[in-house]
């Protein structure tokens, strides 16, 4: 019990240190590529994410499409050295580059168990998650790769919660014991009656999504439907023909809708940019030199959408992916300053 209450201190102290904002049960943390010179580094996922794992002093599950950060993987092997339960969930990208299967290898060596989703599996395990001391949940749509801290717009989450801790555990169990990826007809008997979704933090609801069990398209265009007023979005993969269709029938209703997407992409057939385009909402292709690797949508300044959802086919049919639906207007507005930023 003394060890969890000292472990819950030390980690409120990281969220009091580091991020954006914060109520003292969550902080925001974003990538400034575009001003390396004047970027605070306290702010940026990465050293945020190296801070939390410094701190833990249980556990450690993380599910990452890409973690190949040293400095976050110094972290986890220091942690796993002082007795923290580290265990990972990874893709087969781990296995891409000469860099990554080194990296791989260091967690192997270090005693760390791991679970990779294998090439013979379809689609991919795209989540960006970590539970720390089954307290704290970190999401967003950074990956632990050093691109991802300094070249790409990144955006993380930490947020203290043991409910929403606990859901996420839930997936990651799914993941790790059971080795389901990807399948909803491989869910175990009963999953819909056990599944939980939402939590309460003071005045706030938060809602959490994985695809492709929750059918998260559906989940975003209900949200969509009962925006009121502004609808504002930063899509690195935008290519999901349902939501392009809602979001430009709300601006024919009178809803403002604004866009960011990544220049990358933008011009294809798939993409939902040039319909936009055409229909007169007020889009723009980001400009920066490393991709704009967002997944938020903004309603009504105070609803969040975020995590590693992209809004594509394959987000929603095969690969692994979660989502938050945020209901908070402080960060919403956090969220609003990086659209503003950047558009």
């Amino acid at each position: 019990m003394m060890r969890y209450f000292i472990s819950t201190i030390l980690m409120l102290s990281v969220a009091a240190a580091a991020g954006h904002g914060g109520a003292g049960w969550w902080r925001l943390y974003f990538t400034s590529p575009a001003r390396p010179a004047i970027q605070n580094w306290k702010k940026n996922p990465e050293a945020g994410l190296v801070s939390i794992i410094e701190r833990a002093q249980r556990s450690v599950h993380g599910a990452f499409y890409d973690i190949s950060s040293r400095p976050v993987a110094g972290a986890l092997i220091n942690a796993r050295k002082r007795g923290v339960e580290v265990k990972l969930v990874m893709d087969r990208r781990m296995k891409s580059s000469e860099e990554r299967r080194r990296i791989s290898a260091r967690y192997e060596a270090a005693g760390i168990a791991s679970v990779m989703r294998t090439a013979g599996r379809s689609g991919l395990m795209h989540n960006k998650f970590a539970v720390i001391d089954g307290t704290w949940l970190w999401t967003g749509s950074y990956n632990a790769s050093r691109n991802d801290a300094v070249k790409n717009n990144n955006n993380a989450i930490l947020i203290n919660s043991v409910e929403l801790a606990g859901i996420y555990e839930d997936e990651f169990a799914e993941m790790f014991d059971e080795g389901i990826f990807g399948n909803r007809g491989e869910r175990r008997p009963f999953a819909d009656l056990r599944k939980r979704y939402h939590v309460r933090i003071g005045e706030n609801d938060i809602n959490a999504y994985f695809s492709p069990d929750d059918d998260v398209e559906r989940i975003i265009l209900k949200r969509l439907q009962k925006a009121k007023s502004s609808i504002y979005f930063m899509a690195f993969s935008f290519t999901s023909p349902a939501i392009g269709e809602m979001m430009i029938h709300r601006h024919r209703e009178g809803v403002a809708v604004y866009g960011l997407f990544e220049r990358k992409g933008s011009r294809t057939g798939h993409s939902q940019y040039t319909k936009m385009k055409v229909e007169g909402l007020p889009v723009k292709m980001d400009r920066g030199r490393g991709l704009m690797h967002h997944k938020v949508i903004i309603i009504d300044a105070e609803r969040v959408i975020m995590g590693s959802y992209n809004f594509s086919r394959n987000a929603s049919r095969s690969n692994d992916e979660n989502i938050l639906v945020i209901d908070n207007r402080e960060i919403a507005q956090e969220f609003l300053a990086e659209f503003k930023r950047l558009y």
